[in-house]
């Protein structure tokens, strides 16, 4: 259904991931989307769907009590449509649909479990639309907690993308099982990382590298050494390889509770952070970058052009 451009409109977009849940209330006026409001929640929903192939009741439950406030705030704006989204760990569970069917029956919500080349194109779509369509081309990276997507491409048209089951939540669960974390452990989830990006066909132009998702604020956060999410500081924040690799050697020398205290890590994030900043340092390190920018609009942005025909 296509948007009325000539009166604004409040939509609601609800990306719900592996790791986290976000949701966005936007109002929408003449094809341009102005945030209302943002809130992401650490629901770890994938939490044991790579060793079990399910979703666990807690992580369920943990969901459902989410989404319920999230659709509260969306009464309390006043938001005209809502649009949900569900990604990696509703794509692989299989008890997925019961979920899916609980959401539906306790809160008259539908979530759309989209593609891995969906969920490439909305995030791809979100960043072009945020830098203005850019000449250069565009490489996104949207590290997630169960997939990572690498899409390629110029203004509004992709050339190429590649949805990898490399995630920060997956492979913490996989690999990074001591605390603090043995150099074996971390090698061997470096290999894997290393193993998978061989998938990824470089750019054969010069081109932008911009990064999505909650890892990539995160570690712009902490560069920054935020108290609290800062979303001017963050957006277009120009992350360094060096930095990164800087911070990555931070985080494997301390325990968990001690990451716990790092300023600008957001605690819940503390046990995915190594082998979520691990995968975008070595995904910038084979396309040879020496920095990346960071940017807070993704899946959910693209959600809602997507569906309102903005695109």
């Amino acid at each position: 259904m296509k948007s009325d451009p000539t009166f604004p409109e409040r939509v609601a977009s609800i990306d719900i991931g592996t790791n986290t849940i976000l949701l966005l209330i936007a109002e929408v006026n003449k094809g341009a989307l102005k945030p209302l409001l943002e809130k992401e929640t650490i629901v770890r929903l994938g939490e044991g769907v790579q060793q079990n192939g399910v979703l666990l009741e807690g992580a369920m439950e943990r969901g459902i009590q989410t989404l319920t406030q999230y659709l509260r705030d969306c009464r309390e704006m006043d938001a005209q449509r809502t649009f949900a989204a569900g990604t990696s760990a509703l794509r692989e569970a299989k008890n997925a649909g019961d979920f899916l069917k609980r959401v539906e029956e306790k809160l008259n919500l539908a979530i759309e479990i989209i593609s891995g080349e969906e969920e490439a194109q909305l995030s791809f779509l979100a960043v072009t639309r945020d830098l203005g369509n850019p000449e250069k081309p565009i490489l996104v990276v949207d590290v997630g907690g169960g997939s990572t997507e690498f899409v390629l491409g110029k203004r509004n048209q992709i050339s190429h993308w590649v949805s990898l089951p490399v995630g920060s939540v997956r492979f913490t669960e996989q690999f990074l099982l001591s605390d603090p974390v043995r150099q074996e452990e971390r090698v061997n989830m470096e290999n894997e990382i290393i193993k998978g990006l061989g998938k990824v066909p470089p750019p054969q132009k010069s081109f932008t590298m911009v990064a999505v998702g909650g890892t990539a604020t995160t570690l712009a956060s902490v560069e920054l050494g935020l108290e609290h999410f800062v979303y001017k500081e963050i957006h277009h924040f120009v992350l360094g390889r060096k930095a990164l690799k800087s911070q990555l050697e931070l985080y494997r020398s301390k325990t968990l509770e001690e990451r716990r205290k790092i300023p600008g890590l957001f605690p819940a994030r503390a046990d995915v952070i190594l082998a979520g900043g691990a995968i975008l340092y070595f995904a910038m390190e084979k396309f040879e970058v020496p920095s990346v920018l960071i940017s807070c609009h993704g899946v959910r942005y693209g959600l809602i052009y997507k569906r309102l025909n903005l695109d």
